[in-house]
């Protein structure tokens, strides 16, 4: 724990920096750790004003408040720090603990080299509304002006021509794209 705490116009009393010192393990409690803390304390006219800048493991937070006591705009500007640190610590918190296929689609990683392999999550198979039609025997054309004017994302059929079964998808470019199994 590092306080320090300066004066611009005001001078610090003790009572002003034990209470720095105070607010400063308050928040390095929340924290889970030592934190640097900067107090600048400044006067004007019937103002005093407080700034607390708080770094604590790369992260940095800032506060300053402005009112006729010097202590009150200590602690005010050290509750919104504290309220700062609680804030972005959650966001840290929640991001960790989110659900892995979240994880995944959120962030893909490769997998470690050498280490055990981490177990992917499972899939399921969704079965939708669609009522089970045959592969209609039709020409790539053919089935490319019946897909047009479909809303489905993709179309199977039997190609007339080699009597295999063929795909006909969207592409996100707006295109059609054709797949034909080798088999």
């Amino acid at each position: 724990m590092a306080v320090e705490c300066t004066g611009r116009n005001v001078e610090v009393s003790s009572s002003l920096k034990e209470l720095a010192r105070e607010r400063t393990r308050r928040l390095e409690r929340h924290l889970g750790g030592p934190a640097d803390v900067r107090v600048v304390l400044s006067h004007e006219k019937h103002r005093f004003g407080a700034e607390v800048i708080a770094i604590h493991r790369r992260r940095r937070w800032t506060a300053a408040e402005e009112t006729a006591d010097p202590r009150a705009a200590v602690v005010l500007a050290f509750e919104k720090i504290d309220a700062q640190a609680k804030r972005d610590s959650e966001k840290w918190r929640d991001r960790k603990h989110r659900p892995a296929a979240a994880r995944v689609a959120a962030a893909p990683s490769p997998p470690p080299k050498g280490g055990p392999r981490a177990v992917p999550p499972e899939r399921r198979v969704v079965r939708t509304g669609q009522q089970r039609s045959p592969a209609k025997p039709m020409s790539i054309e053919e089935a490319a002006m019946r897909f047009e004017t479909s809303r489905q994302e993709f179309l199977v059929f039997r190609d007339s021509a080699s009597e295999r079964v063929s795909v006909l998808y969207r592409r996100r470019d707006g295109d059609f794209g054709l797949i034909v199994p080798e088999c």
